[in-house]
């Protein structure tokens, strides 16, 4: 948001330097982000009289011309075409520093120069050397009639401004213009508030006699004032008005709809102008529609705007987007003479949908979005109908039509001085702080000896509760002048949750296994469906910020995808990712948005060169397995591993369980998928649900305490003959549920393939760790359970041992 010091100095007498009311405004929350300077008036350029103009005596194309400054006759060299004698032009004196700037952007300063034998004591200057235009076909030429000597500043009434640029967060809509954001420098500097003086007439009078307002959506529109004023004439507006627009960014269009903009920004309430004589039926209807409606709003763009986007309508056709922009049907034109005058209050809920429907932001959405004072309506409507009749000559009709259903009062809150001052460790007394209060126009007075009542003002919409006050008397005492402590209590910090926790444990264990984080956009583009395996999983977003945005992820794996190609594109051989997000699914409830189902997810995926080229070795890629191992020692690190199902789904993936509930999965991303994000190494990814597992571990988490074992452990080896198809994540369960709880270590250290033990079987080999904590085992405590282990593999499997 810009604002023009020039302009916030007629609401509040200051002497503060542009450095210092940015300091102050930044120390009361409206920071300032940036400091801009616009226009010149140009110190040192005054009118001068070419008296003689005549060749230069060693330069073709120059000219030795004689001029009177007023002061003196001078000598000034000139290379434009068109000077001659007899000109009166602008002429920049020595020392005169110009608007222009070199290619270094250093602004060129004047000096006495002697240019081919010939001395120059100034220059006569074209309309872009002094920052006016962009012309520089010749000089500029001014009027015959003009007094030599005279700065040109007052011949051409020039102006010159600093621009504030504040970023203004959501909460403060009252600091949204010149006068709310005076209002907290007054308040700082303990000054008067100068507010437009406004009069207001009666209500109704001769302007309900020419139109008629209803509002049918009164939830979306509490207020909807109307004026008129009559015989204008549509020309530009003065130069003070165009340079109070012209400061803060805006073109000035016509006198009337320059006074609009005038208003919003000074008081931070939009108003619109319609041509009244084209409004049908001399009727306002303030309404939504139940269907998709279309309509061209004044940038002569149609839009389709959706089902309950508030309309202002006359009686037979919509003539504005309500809160956002106008209509082409109604707008002020060249012709206009009668002007229709709208000042509402919308509901900030409904434009700020519709405005992010449309991708439509005007300076009025902005506005009303963020919530504007209800209650001040009127007085902007009166004071732009005065502005309007002033500069274009118009009459405004009698009264004002106000239809009012929704009304916002005050809030009155109580502030204890006792909380004051223990929040903010001061000793303020309780008329010290009355007085910043009423500063701010919340109407304060003590109640008892501790307590203030406060009468909240509905510009101040954010001050909903007693803390709200501690913050608006600290930030207007000034936040460097409150005292530091002589002691600090110190608190000890509440533990973490468990998730948080566990999710620190994961991402550290992943690091450790060499995997580097990343960070993918959890919204997707609308391609982006068919990564998943389940279409139905997709949660379109309802509006989305643009189509490469529009889909909630089901999972991890785009993002991984994407990261691995931006790699690849940039020269990397390798990659090890993994990362920590959450993921968006329909529950089994419904489709509806409180049914959606969110879960945090870890992925640990592997693409690229294992081992790069070397004289000693050849490049390899990594497989399948590089990631299965990995994924071991990750399920290790976390405490899973004797409680971590794997199963077997197709060649390329398998599945983990935990009691039966499937909480992860590891698989060879297709050839399709690489194909779409250009990727030629094979590429692989697991990824586990970390909701599901630090449920599971939340409730092992009881026995943490594991006493180191006396007795040494015994190993076994066995292998087993069984079908190729048999995975050794179900033989792996097999024996777990057959072992006693000796059992503390399981793992595949052989499997082969060949026709000594039959087609189409293989042959897995497993070794066995036994301890018992009572005890050194020996192998007659172990074949039992070896022998049980045998037979229930037999009958589940066909497996035999392989001798």
């Amino acid at each position: 948001m810009k604002i023009s010091i020039d302009w916030l100095k007629d609401y509040i007498d200051t002497d503060l330097t542009v450095d210092q009311i940015e300091e102050k405004l930044t120390l009361t929350g409206l920071e300032v982000e940036g400091v801009g300077h616009i226009g010149s008036k140009l110190p040192g350029v005054l009118v001068g009289k070419v008296l003689t103009c005549e060749d230069h005596p060693n330069a073709d194309r120059l000219k030795v011309c004689t001029v009177d400054i007023g002061s003196a006759e001078v000598s000034i060299i000139c290379g434009a075409p068109n000077v001659a004698a007899g000109q009166t032009v602008p002429v920049a004196t020595v020392g005169t520093t110009l608007p222009v700037t070199d290619k270094d952007g250093n602004h060129l300063t004047l000096r006495k120069a002697k240019i081919r034998g010939v001395y120059s004591h100034g220059m006569i200057c074209a309309e872009d050397e002094l920052g006016l235009s962009n012309d520089h076909s010749g000089i500029m030429v001014l009027d015959d009639n003009l007094k030599s000597g005279t700065p040109l500043s007052e011949v051409l009434s020039l102006y010159e401004d600093d621009v504030l640029e504040i970023g203004l967060t959501p909460n403060r809509p009252d600091a949204a213009s010149h006068l709310g954001t005076a209002r907290d420098l007054a308040a700082v500097e303990n000054k008067t508030l100068k507010k437009p003086d406004v009069k207001i007439p009666d209500a109704g009078a001769e302007v309900g006699k020419r139109l008629s307002v209803e509002i049918r959506n009164p939830e979306k529109c509490h207020r909807y004032v109307a004026k008129i004023i009559e015989n204008v004439t549509i020309a530009e507006s003065p130069d003070w008005l165009k340079n109070r627009l012209k400061a803060i960014g805006l073109r000035p269009v016509t006198n009337v709809v320059d006074a609009t903009n005038f208003v919003l920004h000074e008081m931070g309430q939009p108003l619109h102008a319609f041509d009244y004589d084209r409004v049908a039926g001399k009727k306002i209807v303030v309404q939504s529609y139940e269907q998709t409606t279309k309509f061209s709003t004044l940038d002569d763009v149609e839009r389709e705007v959706p089902a309950g986007g508030l309309f202002i309508c006359d009686g037979e056709k919509p003539v504005a987007l309500a809160g956002i922009m106008g209509g082409g049907n109604s707008e002020i034109h060249e012709g206009t003479k009668n002007v229709l005058l709208e000042s509402a209050y919308f509901e900030p809920v409904g434009i700020r949908k519709t405005s992010k429907a449309l991708a439509l932001q005007t300076d009025a959405s902005y506005r009303f979005e963020r919530g504007i004072d209800p209650n001040i309506t009127l007085i902007a409507a009166e004071r732009c109908a005065q502005i309007i009749a002033d500069i274009a000559g118009g009459t405004i009709v009698d009264g004002y039509i106000d239809v009012h259903p929704v009304v916002t009062s005050p809030k009155e809150l109580s502030l204890r001085i006792s909380y004051l001052n223990k929040v903010l460790g001061t000793d303020f007394k309780i008329d010290e702080a009355v007085d910043i209060l009423n500063r701010l126009e919340i109407e304060a007075a003590a109640k008892d000896s501790d307590a203030i009542g406060c009468v909240v003002p509905t510009f101040r919409p954010d001050i909903e509760r007693e803390i709200d006050l501690v913050e608006e008397v600290a930030r207007i005492f000034d936040y460097n002048k409150i005292p530091a402590p002589e002691f600090v209590r110190y608190i000890r910090p509440a533990p973490l949750p468990f998730t948080e926790t566990f999710t620190n444990q994961v991402k550290t264990a992943a690091r450790s296994l060499g995997f580097h984080e990343i960070f993918s956009n959890s919204l997707l583009p609308e391609k982006a469906a068919k990564f998943t395996e389940n279409p139905k999983d997709i949660i379109p977003t309802l509006n989305p910020i643009s189509k490469d945005q529009a889909l909630l992820r089901p999972d991890l794996l785009y993002g991984f995808l994407r990261s691995v190609a931006w790699n690849f594109n940039r020269s990397a051989e390798s990659v090890r990712f993994f990362e920590v997000g959450n993921t968006f699914r329909h529950s089994e409830k419904g489709t509806y948005i409180e049914n959606v189902q969110e879960e945090t997810h870890i992925l640990l995926g592997l693409s690229g060169l294992k081992h790069v080229e070397h004289w000693r070795t050849e490049p390899g890629q990594y497989t399948f397995f590089d990631l299965k191992e990995s994924l071991k020692g990750f399920v290790k690190l976390l405490g899973l591993s004797d409680y971590l199902i794997e199963r077997q789904k197709d060649n390329t993936s398998l599945l983990y369980f935990l009691d039966e509930q499937q909480v992860g999965s590891l698989r060879k991303i297709s050839d399709d998928f690489c194909n779409y994000f250009e990727i030629d190494a094979p590429a692989f990814a697991a990824e586990f649900s970390l909701t599901r597992l630090a449920e599971f571990l939340e409730k092992k988490s009881e026995d943490t305490y594991v006493e180191i074992p006396k007795f040494p452990p015994i190993d076994y080896d066995i292998a087993f003959v069984l079908d190729k198809s048999t995975s050794s994540g179900d033989l792996e369960q097999t024996i777990r549920e057959a072992a006693s709880d000796r059992l503390i270590g399981l793992r595949v250290f052989d499997v082969y393939e060949g026709e000594s033990i039959g087609r189409g079987k293989k042959s897995i080999a497993y070794r066995l760790l036994f301890l018992d904590k009572s005890k050194t085992l020996t192998i007659s405590d172990v074949e039992p359970i070896i022998q049980k282990i045998t037979k229930l593999a037999a009958q589940r499997f066909s497996a035999k041992l392989r001798s």
